[in-house]
Order: structure tokens, then C-alpha cells, then sequence
């Protein structure tokens, strides 16, 4: 029995690490430090909370705007969980994921993100088109294609309207039932993107054997073009997606210089501070208003 906790304390401590050295993009390593990390009560207090988080409503979405810059305008939001403690201090989605992927309440989770990002955007009409971070645990549910019919059902919505963002460096066996589970959601019309392309092994893999709406390719790829080697980077990944005929968005925009050099490279779909910091549901109009920065720094 102290083997098994040992085993599984490794493996939550290998996941801390994992998930923040996603955090800083390609090619980064990073060693877990035990002086970082949260006690054991801390994780228990978390997967406690977890349990708890939809009921009493510690657990809530920001959404992202993604905008087309030839038009300014919002083209879709990607939905952004935060979850709080009873005493309302935040808890980082770094933390959480990992706790809530072993202890199975991602489950929960990731469905009342799916119906509440249906009832309180779609339906409200507030974007065209919102995406959901999906986790491998619920792709592997065998049910998991019926209840986001049955979800879209119930509100009225055409499939196209949700996207489901896979995460390439997520660990996540490509096995059949997988594949099998995202050919269901795209007979519905669900929209299905690749996240982070270029930070994993298995991009070119999930691209072999599926057929993506939208790719989105990593933040750390832009900041990488302030060198000549980054930029002739971007653009083999830019040449190689669009050969294949897919949609690109390019994440971490965070100046007008990486809008621009965006459009210089005829990518029009882009993510990030500058162009829109995450905000509540209600507040998603008011970013519709087009910034008079990206009508200004739009190429002719």
C-alpha cells in the first residue's frame, strides 16, 4: 500500500512538472522541485474541492476572443476554466487539471463546461463559434459523442457552432476508440481543433489520422520569429498545414508587432492579450467593439 502511494505521488509530481513546462512552450524541461510543490493535505484539499466545485459554484469560465484581423471582429472565444476556494482565493489551472485527471472529476467538469458554455454564449448568440479544452479521459468515455449531442440538442445548436480543442502534448494514447470518438463528433458537425501544434512527439501523428477544422500552433513558434531560424520555422509549419488544406490560428499574440508579422505571413485567425484578455460571459460583447489599434495595423 505505501508502494502504491509513493507510485502515485511520483506520477502527480511528474504531471506539475509536465504541465509547466507546457507552460513554457517547446523544447523546455522542467525538473520538479519538491519545494514548490503543494503538501499532500494541499492536494487533497483540491480534489475535495473538486468534488464540490459545480454545486457550489466555486468552478467558472472566462472566455478568450480569437478575432479576425482583417475584420477586427471576434470569430470565436475558447472557454477558460478558473476555480476558487470556499474562501475565494484562485487556484491555478496547473494545479487543478492534474489533480482533477486523477481523481476522475475532470468528468464532471469538463461537461459542465460543455452545457454551460452552450447555454450562456451559444445560445445567448454572444459568439458564432466557442471551443472547449477536452481532456483524454473524456474522450475516452464511450458515451461522451451522445451527451454532446444530446447538450447541443437541448439548446438548439448546430454542431459547428462548438469546438473541441485536443492538446497535442497531452499524454494520450491515439488508440481506436479515440479516433473512433472524434469521427462520432464530426459526423455531428462539432467542430474539432489541435492545440499547441508543435510542442509534442505526436502532432504529425494526430494529422495522419485526423482530420482537424483548425490547427493552432503554438505561441512559442511566434515569439521564435524574432529570429531568422524561427521565422523560416513558422513558415514550413504555416506551408505544411496549409498543404493539407487546414484552418491555422496563431496563438500568444501579445504585440502589434506579432499581429503584423501574422498578416505579413497571410494568417488572419489570431489569439492573445493584444487582442483580447480572457473576460466573463457578460462581458463578451463589449469585445466585439473593433480596437482602433488592429484597424490601424491592418496591411493593405
Amino acid at each position: 500500500r505505501n508502494q502504491t502511494k509513493h507510485l502515485d505521488r511520483v506520477v502527480h509530481e511528474a504531471d506539475l512538472a509536465l504541465y509547466a513546462a507546457k507552460k513554457g512552450g517547446r523544447n523546455t524541461v522542467v525538473v520538479f522541485d519538491p519545494g514548490d510543490a503543494r503538501t499532500q493535505d494541499d492536494e487533497e484539499d483540491i480534489a475535495a474541492i473538486l468534488k464540490v466545485a459545480v454545486a457550489q459554484r466555486l468552478v467558472s469560465l472566462v472566455y478568450q476572443p480569437i478575432r479576425n484581423v482583417q475584420t477586427g471582429r471576434v470569430a470565436a472565444a475558447e472557454a477558460l476554466m478558473r476555480l476558487r476556494r470556499p474562501d475565494g482565493t484562485s487556484i491555478s489551472p496547473a494545479e487543478f487539471i492534474p489533480v482533477a485527471e486523477r481523481s476522475g472529476s475532470i468528468i464532471e467538469l469538463g461537461r459542465w463546461a460543455i452545457r454551460t458554455v452552450c447555454s450562456e454564449i451559444l445560445a445567448e448568440n454572444k459568439v458564432e463559434v466557442a471551443s472547449v479544452n477536452v481532456s483524454p479521459i473524456e474522450l475516452k468515455m464511450p458515451d461522451f459523442s451522445s451527451f454532446v449531442a444530446s447538450t447541443l440538442s437541448d439548446f438548439g445548436l448546430g454542431g459547428a457552432r462548438l469546438a473541441l480543442e485536443i492538446t497535442e502534448g497531452m499524454e494520450l494514447e491515439i488508440d481506436q476508440d479515440v479516433v473512433r470518438c472524434i469521427n462520432d463528433l464530426r459526423k455531428l458537425g462539432v467542430q474539432v481543433w489541435l492545440d499547441d501544434f508543435g510542442t509534442g512527439f505526436a502532432g504529425l501523428s494526430w494529422l495522419r489520422l485526423i482530420e482537424f477544422d483548425t490547427v493552432k500552433i503554438d505561441r512559442s513558434f511566434l515569439h521564435d520569429c524574432n529570429t531568422e531560424r524561427g521565422r523560416r520555422m513558422m513558415l514550413d509549419i504555416i506551408g505544411l498545414l496549409r498543404n493539407r488544406g487546414t484552418r491555422i490560428l496563431v496563438e500568444g499574440v501579445e504585440t502589434i508587432e506579432h499581429q503584423r508579422l501574422m498578416q505579413q505571413y497571410g494568417i488572419h485567425q489570431l489569439q492573445g492579450y493584444y487582442l483580447g484578455r480572457p473576460a466573463a460571459a457578460d462581458q463578451l460583447h463589449t469585445l466585439n467593439v473593433v480596437p482602433f489599434d488592429i484597424m490601424k495595423s491592418r496591411i493593405c
